[in-house]
């Protein structure tokens, strides 16, 4: 189907922005690699939840989980497709509804992320902590 691969394009492009703004923050806030993995570790564990879910919403494309994540940032660009590659796809509302999602959640993590940029290029020495990231985000 035509329509999916550019549905794939428009979601590849949302998950691409929401993760790579995400990243960047992590790389903003921290001097070397060895303190960016502890904050990468929370982004990593979000990007496999959907390949842990993917048996469970390829049996049942339209039960609570398959439509709950669909909708849920950053989940919702790699269900969705798997739910549009399923023998029952989902109404097309629903599948704008998750773009909106998307584009929402890519303003909210570029705007994260640049809070993040902003405190964390000034800041220098010990390495923050989940914690302070959120500190960071809701100071600035």
């Amino acid at each position: 189907d035509p329509w999916l691969i550019l549905y794939l394009l428009i979601f590849f492009l949302i998950g691409f922005f929401v993760l790579g703004s995400l990243m960047l923050a992590v790389g903003a806030a921290v001097n070397d690699m060895t303190e960016a993995q502890s904050l990468q570790m929370p982004l990593m564990m979000v990007m496999m939840v959907p390949w842990f879910l993917w048996p469970a919403i390829s049996r049942d494309p339209g039960s609570t989980l398959a439509v709950v994540t669909s909708h849920l940032p950053p989940l919702n660009t790699f269900t969705m497709l798997f739910r549009m590659a399923s023998t029952q796809p989902p109404p097309w509302w629903e599948v704008w509804l998750s773009i909106g999602t998307g584009l929402a959640s890519v303003v909210a993590a570029v705007w994260v992320a640049a809070k993040v940029f902003r405190i964390g290029l000034l800041m220098y020495g010990k390495p923050p902590d989940v914690r302070t990231l959120i500190r960071w985000v809701r100071a600035a």
